[in-house]
This record gives C-alpha cells, structure tokens and sequence, in this order.
C-alpha cells in the first residue's frame, strides 16, 4: 500500500481522486487545497507520491512542486490539471514531475500512472 497527497484546490475534484485512490488499495495521507498545506502534509506524513495541481490560490504548482523537490529531491510528483499547454507540461517535466495527467481523467488511467511511477520508484 502506498501513501498518498492529494493537492487540489477543487473538494470535489479531491473526495474523487481520494475515493479512486482508496479503492484501489492505497492510503491518502493528506489533501491540501494550497501551497502552504502541501508542503506542511508532506513533511509530516512523506507520502510515496503526491497528485498535485496546477492552479492553486496563492503559488502555483510548479512553485510547490520546487519546494517539494527541495524538500526531497526524490519525491514523486503527478501532476493533474486542466491546463492542457504544452510549456506548462514541459516546465513541470524539467521541475522533476514524474507524470502529467490531464482533467478530466479516467480512473483506470490515473491508477494506471500512480503504479507506473511507484514501480519505477522500486527500481
């Protein structure tokens, strides 16, 4: 079972991807809706992955994905968002995101990408 973050500033969009998360047999160990709670959820419970936004109030999530891989230079970082642009994409890759999933999004895909990218990890 891994552990995961969840950051999404949208509570609908979050209890979503909490329950597709759940279901497939991992454990959610914080959802954040910004900045500050990201970074504070990661410290305190160092999730495996973390599926975080783009748009968030405040910095966005290319700002906490820097002080995520600060923090942990080996953290693994999904991006899921709804901004479907091409230098966003690529300045998130060249940050350390592992993935890049866009919204909407199939379930199977998203659990797809988080066992894709943990397995990895175990190489």
């Amino acid at each position: 079972m891994s552990k995961v973050e969840i950051v999404d500033d949208s509570p609908i969009l979050s209890h979503t991807m909490k329950t597709i998360i759940k279901e497939a047999g991992h454990e959610v160990v914080g959802e954040a809706s910004n900045s500050e709670e990201a970074i504070e959820i990661f410290n305190k419970n160092k999730p495996d992955i973390v599926l975080l936004d783009i748009l968030l109030p405040g910095e966005s999530g290319l700002e906490v994905l820097k002080k995520l891989k600060s923090i942990d230079s080996n953290v693994n970082v999904l991006i899921v968002t709804a901004v479907n642009q091409d230098a966003v994409s690529e300045e998130a890759k060249n940050l350390g995101a592992r993935g890049i999933l866009t919204k909407p999004f199939d379930p199977k895909e998203l659990l797809e990408i988080i066992d894709k990218i943990l397995v990895s990890e175990k190489k």
